[in-house]
């Protein structure tokens, strides 16, 4: 370490001398003045030094072993140089005291902070520092404190030096203090050694809202909020009989008696007399309610900017030119899959980047040094847990005075968007490729009717070779009445709508043979909606003219066909309306009859007739029976009758089921659930026939599930062959297994219960599907349920 020299080192010596105060004992002022030193900049030392030429002296040290430094090793000499506040945040971090004893010893002397006794003939004897064993800043209030405990102590040291002439008078003494108490921005007050309070300077009454008088002994507890009253005296006390340091934070209410209350922080510390008592207590009392606030306004907006940070996945970050020291946001650490809180080294930070990438980011940060220029980069990055991703690193220069002081910036984990970015590339390189081999005939032309790009196919169907076509108007290539077409007719229509669709053309073949074609066109512009180009699907319908007649005469026997068509559903009509007279000559009687019995059953609820209710209820049910039966019995009939010979009609699915389950029982409705396991919405069978059978399964399955348990209908598709499938499944018995080889025969019964029977239902099942070409058969039976199986056939 070198010391510097002082500019007019002889004068300075000599006022020093003439001080008379080198090796003198301690005084109380200047022990108050370096504790206060202390306090206000929350250091553990403070230090008022005097430098002659060949050591430092302390005539007032708070936390410190020496009495004495010699003069080259001591950092004073460099705030007498700056000949104003000199501050070293870090020693360790500065080459001209990272050499130094005490910033090698432990614990390390980190942080310095000196102010300049300045004498009124502008000599400097001495400096009044405050030194701390960790890196950190002082705040603005702190520096001007600092700056005037350096005033006053160069006051008391040209007061004591008049003094000398005079008769010491502790009174004397004491009047530095209290014309430096009397200017302080924050509260000052003394107490004696008992912890009664014998002084207060303004700020500290401004605080309180008490007069000084008023707060003489313990009056000033009479300010404290009464909730804080108890604990603050208590604390105080005990700080007064253990004679040590002590420091706390109640709230005072304010003058008047206000609802607003002010959040005060007081530090005390002793002071030792003539022969090392205790000559009472110097603090400081400090209104923090603002402070306070703002730290709070300040988490609270941090942890906003977190959450904001960590929704949008965007971290922020701050490099210090001075120290290098880097400070990542907790976003931030967790794209980097770190712990939030992590603070690395600027070398860690830069290792995460993968090798190829270092160079890239930092030329970014020369030249945003240099030149001012921001950066945004996408970069590759691997984690710390290994995992590779890629960043947008974007960042800028803070600048203070002309000189770049810190970088800040934001980095976004953006690996998404970069594959994104990437397969979109290899898909327009695919698209290309694909564009130019597809087996489609495609060109696509300039606003003004050039050909920027055909298809192979293209070339191939009209005999060109690619270097004939790119370039040339696509008019070349049409026949004249054409091209006119296009030009008067398509291609407006085409830039006005952004498409043309089905446009006629006659293309001209490189062997001079015509082909018909159509064209349609999308077309595509900039962002001002300016025309860039359009693509064009060609459809070449040569052949297809072609076929026509066979066509015509295709047509002509397809209108004979439908006339059959007609014919036959006329029939299939006539007898669909006998069926229907049949039905309703036969169920009107039996529906009538049921009404009656539901209107006698809602007649006698509430009348305490329940056995005549009950007995209604089961005569209504026994005849909705013989109303299925009828229905079963007719469409027997039906069948029998149609001699194989049924209308598939295209039907639509969805209505048939519902249709369905209309036709059963209201309260039994509900109990059924609809699967649909396909998006087909029509298939070809006889609505009427279908309905019945699938019916017969749902109430068969209904009637043998237990309770109110849910009936399931499963619809399914299926390609090959094509084919319908409807499952009906229960959660009954099961079929006994004496039934299961005559389960789909006329009259065969049985099942479970005495109710229990199969007659007609499933045979009617098993007729309709045979006539629609298809299958009913059992999927599966057991204790578990069961489920019954049509298969309705499709293709043909």
């Amino acid at each position: 370490m070198v010391t510097p020299d002082l500019p007019d080192e002889d004068r300075r010596l000599a006022r020093l001398a003439a001080l008379s105060v080198m090796d003198t004992a301690p005084e109380p002022l200047f022990d108050q003045l370096a504790a206060l030193a202390a306090q206000l900049c929350g250091t553990p030392v403070a230090l008022l030094g005097l430098m002659d030429d060949r050591r430092q002296w302390f005539k007032a040290a708070v936390g410190f072993g020496r009495n004495e430094t010699p003069r080259a090793l001591t950092l004073c000499a460099h705030t007498l140089v700056a000949d104003g506040l000199f501050e070293v945040n870090d020693t360790r971090l500065d080459e001209r005291f990272a050499s130094h004893p005490d910033v090698q010893a432990d614990p390390a002397l980190r942080f310095y902070a000196g102010v300049p006794i300045r004498l009124d003939d502008g000599s400097h004897p001495g400096t009044l520092c405050v030194v701390d064993y960790r890196p950190r800043e002082l705040s603005e209030m702190q520096r001007e404190a600092l700056t005037r405990l350096a005033d006053a102590a160069a006051e008391a040291l040209m007061m004591r030096e008049r003094a000398l002439a005079r008769t010491h008078d502790t009174a004397q003494a004491e009047q530095p203090f209290r014309v430096l108490a009397e200017a302080a921005p924050l509260g000052v007050f003394r107490s004696d050694a008992q912890g009664q309070v014998i002084y207060t300077n303004p700020a500290w009454q401004r605080i309180y809202g008490m007069k000084a008088r008023a707060a003489l002994g313990e009056g000033w507890i009479a300010a404290l909020a009464p909730e804080d009253a108890a604990s603050a005296r208590g604390q105080w006390w005990q700080g007064v009989e253990r004679r040590e340091p002590f420091e706390m934070r109640y709230r005072v209410r304010r003058p008047g008696g206000g609802s607003g209350r002010r959040q005060v922080w007081v530090r005390a510390r002793p002071l030792p007399g003539p022969g090392g008592e205790i000559d009472g207590f110097v603090g400081i009392a400090e209104d923090v309610t603002d402070k306070l606030s703002t730290e709070r306004e300040l988490r609270e907006s941090q942890a906003l900017l977190d959450r904001t940070g960590r929704v949008a996945g965007v971290g922020g970050w701050s490099l210090d030119l001075h120290d290098l020291r880097l400070v990542w946001s907790d976003q931030t650490c967790r794209i980097h899959d770190l712990a939030p809180g992590h603070h690395p080294t600027l070398e860690e930070a830069i290792s995460y980047y993968k090798p190829e990438a270092r160079p890239v980011i930092e030329a970014a940060v020369q030249r945003a040094i240099r030149h001012g220029e921001p950066w945004s980069l996408e970069l590759p990055l691997v984690t710390a847990s290994g995992r590779a991703v890629w960043v947008l690193s974007q960042g800028q220069v803070d600048w203070q005075d002309g000189v770049p002081v810190r970088l800040v910036g934001a980095c976004q984990d953006v690996t998404e968007h970069h594959r994104a970015a990437v397969e979109l590339e290899h898909s327009r390189q695919r698209l290309r490729v694909l564009y130019e081999s597809t087996p489609a005939l495609m060109h696509s032309v300039d606003p003004t009717g050039r050909v920027l790009s055909v298809s192979d196919r293209w070339l191939e169907r009209l005999g060109y070779r690619r270097e004939q076509v790119l370039g040339r108007p696509v008019d070349d290539f049409l026949t004249p009445e054409a091209a006119q077409q296009v030009r008067d007719v398509h291609r407006p229509v085409l830039w006005r709508d952004g498409h043309a669709d089905d446009c006629p053309v006659r293309l001209i073949c490189a062997d001079g043979r015509l082909r018909d074609a159509l064209i349609s066109a999308v077309a595509e512009y900039d962002a001002e909606g300016r025309p860039l180009r359009a693509l064009c699907l060609v459809d070449d319908i040569t052949d297809e003219l072609q076929r026509r007649a066979e066509l015509a005469q295709e047509q002509h026997i397809r209108r004979q066909t439908e006339r059959h068509v007609q014919e036959l559903d006329q029939l299939l009509r006539e007898r669909s309306e006998m069926l229907d007279v049949l039905a309703h000559e036969v169920r009107q009687p039996l529906n009538n009859a049921s009404a009656a019995l539901q209107s006698a059953v809602a007649s006698l609820a509430g009348h305490g007739e329940q056995q005549a209710q009950d007995r209604l209820m089961r005569a209504q049910a026994v005849l909705g029976q013989v109303l299925a039966g009828v229905d079963n019995t007719l469409a027997a009939a039906s069948l029998l009758a149609a001699g194989g010979r049924i209308a598939r009609l295209d039907t639509d699915i969805d209505t048939l089921i519902a249709v369905t389950i209309a036709d059963l029982p209201r309260e039994q409705r509900d109990r059924v659930v609809v699967h649909r396991h396909t998006a087909t919405r029509t298939a070809l069978m006889d609505m009427s026939l279908l309905r019945l059978a699938l019916r017969n399964l749902l109430s068969n399955a209904l009637k043998y599930a237990p309770g109110a348990s849910p009936v399931t209908l499963h619809v399914m598709d299926f390609d090959e062959p094509a084919a319908l499938q409807f499952e009906v499944a229960d959660a009954g018995p099961g079929i006994p297994r004496e039934l299961l080889p005559r389960l789909f025969t006329r009259g065969a019964r049985g099942g479970v219960g005495a109710e229990a029977t199969h007659g007609l239902g499933l045979y009617i099942v098993r007729r309709v599907m045979d006539l629609h070409g298809g299958s009913a058969e059992l999927a599966r039976t057991g204790p578990l349920g069961t489920v019954m199986r049509l298969t309705l056939p499709q293709a043909g």
